[in-house]
């Protein structure tokens, strides 16, 4: 079997407006993959290792044959969309995968050609065409996909951008949105990917707030449908609550007691909140760990990871280490250095990546 590595400078890859990139920034607003001009054998495993790392792929039968397939990544202020061209195939999203890349945003997904069936949990989901889903990244999941071509839309949604959202999405996740607006919204991302070419960066922050009204308005029937009181409060506490840990990150001093002094809520209520995902304490290291991950593997951050894991709240260089390995499976070195091998290279006119590091759409998904 053909290594990751093997494949770097093959998969073309096309950046578009390329900026000053700090932690946390663009590097470009659209990115292209494609695996036209691989060798057969190799499309299907550069496809996976550039294009949706953070899922797991079941190759499709005839995978050795040839997988042509075509996806496009568009950064639109604080939302991604995601645009893919591609043969049929099952995948999942595990517990353990959600875990390592703590990402969790909201997703509104749509299968405008082929067939998509999901499960997560209790809820099994079948996608019907052109139709839009409340989906999360921080839900695992396993779907079977079939037809000639699937043609997947996806918006992604950070849960930071839209926090007056979060009780409409929670309570319509895993459903279709229905109606004009919603067909609003769909027929808007739909024409969104088909002219990702004539969109510039200074357009990127009007579409972006065209993208959020069109949100809302899809939403609106499923906050007005009513959940009860609580499963509405709820969201929006923690959201609050883990808004005020990621702005206060750095602090020595940022627990359990001062969270409850800052959000003004009771520490059994806290407690409460924070429960499903493993604790309060292990979000806010899980926090500090993924933030320092994104500025280790950010190229452009010239601070030592000494340095960087001070900003976050790490004061004690090998514990960092330790919780660092724990949480990534290898240390900041070793991400660092990864990082730093995956950086494009010219090659005949066009750019191209090293499949031995984490793909520019996973970064793009990491910086919203």
């Amino acid at each position: 079997m053909t290594r990751p590595d093997d494949l770097s400078g093959q998969c073309a890859l096309r950046d578009r407006d390329a900026g000053a990139a700090g932690c946390g920034g663009d590097t470009s607003h659209q990115v292209i993959i494609s695996t036209a001009g691989l060798p057969a054998r190799q499309r299907f495993e550069a496809w996976r290792d550039l294009a949706v790392p953070y899922i797991d792929i079941k190759p499709p039968e005839d995978a050795n044959a040839g997988f042509d397939a075509t996806g496009r990544a568009l950064r639109m202020g604080p939302f991604l969309l995601y645009a893919a061209s591609l043969p049929a195939y099952d995948h999942g999203r595990t517990a353990l995968r959600i875990r390592r890349d703590s990402l969790d945003h909201w997703m509104i997904a749509i299968c405008r050609r082929g067939r998509q069936r999901q499960r997560s949990g209790d809820d099994v989901v079948a996608l019907r065409p052109g139709v839009p889903y409340v989906l999360s990244m921080a839900c695992a999941f396993e779907a079977q996909r079939a037809g000639a071509e699937i043609d997947w839309l996806a918006l992604h949604v950070p849960r930071d951008a839209v926090p007056d959202l979060e009780p409409a999405l929670a309570a319509a996740l895993c459903k279709p949105l229905e109606g004009p607006t919603a067909d609003l919204l769909a027929g808007f991302l739909g024409h969104v990917a088909g002219t990702m070419d004539q969109l510039g960066a200074a357009d990127m922050p009007h579409v972006a707030n065209a993208a959020q009204a069109l949100l809302t308005a899809a939403l609106a029937p499923c906050s007005e449908a009513g959940v009860a009181a609580q499963a509405r409060i709820e969201p929006m506490q923690l959201a609050r609550v883990k808004r005020i840990i990621r702005e206060n990150i750095g602090a020595a001093t940022l627990g359990p007691a001062r969270l409850c002094t800052m959000a003004g809520i009771s520490r059994s209520r806290l407690y409460r909140l924070f429960e499903p995902l493993g604790g309060v304490a292990r979000h806010i290291q899980r926090e500090r760990l993924r933030v320092a991950r994104r500025c280790i593997e950010d190229t452009a951050d010239g601070r030592s990871i000494a340095r960087i894991a001070e900003s976050v709240g790490f004061f004690d260089p090998s514990g960092f280490s330790r919780a660092f390995r724990q949480e990534f499976g290898c240390t900041p070195r070793e991400a660092r250095l990864a990082a730093s091998l995956g950086q494009p290279q010219v090659d005949d006119g066009s750019l191209a990546v090293a499949a031995a590091s984490r793909s520019d759409v996973m970064a793009m998904l990491r910086r919203l």
